[in-house]
């Protein structure tokens, strides 16, 4: 295999797509997010990967805290208003139907499948990217409904 083959194979692993929140209420802001996994649960723990050039790159670092909305697969419309460059600006929750998580008191959307409340406890340079560590501390699902992934919505992050 040659490098040139790498990036059409990495598209084809499978991800589940979320919709990250971070801030305070509607002046938050949010984005689309495919590179996030569980790594421990003891503590429960989980790991997103932010693009270094995302303008949500400074503010998770100010805030320290995000929400993991989880997103089902009949609510592509839900991910997709919130995919897009990172160029597109801070205000993406301006308008958006949000609550407020319990644990970091970070904007979450109301009528997600699910969220996780999440404090960041490190950041690690990976490449182009940030890798997030974050403790996830409350969390709960409003739908058995299957979630939204890279497959089922075509929603491909490549980097």
């Amino acid at each position: 295999m040659t490098d040139k083959n790498i990036p059409a194979v990495l598209r084809r692993l499978e991800y589940g797509v979320y919709v990250v929140t971070m801030g305070k209420g509607n002046d938050g802001n949010a984005f689309t997010a495919s590179w996030v996994t569980q790594i421990s649960s003891a503590p429960p723990m989980v790991a997103l990967a932010v693009h270094n050039k995302h303008q949500s790159s400074r503010l998770l670092q100010e805030h320290g805290a995000f929400v993991l909305n989880l997103i089902d697969k009949d609510q592509i419309a839900v991910a997709q208003t919130y995919y897009g460059p990172a160029e597109s600006g801070y205000e993406k929750l301006k308008h958006a139907a949000v609550k407020v998580s319990p644990a970091t008191s970070t904007a979450m959307l109301d009528g997600a499948a699910g969220y996780l409340d999440c404090r960041i406890v490190k950041m690690v340079p990976a490449g182009n990217h940030t890798l997030l560590l974050a403790d996830v501390i409350a969390g709960e699902m409003f739908s058995d409904r299957p979630i939204l992934t890279t497959t089922s919505g075509k929603l491909h992050y490549a980097g």
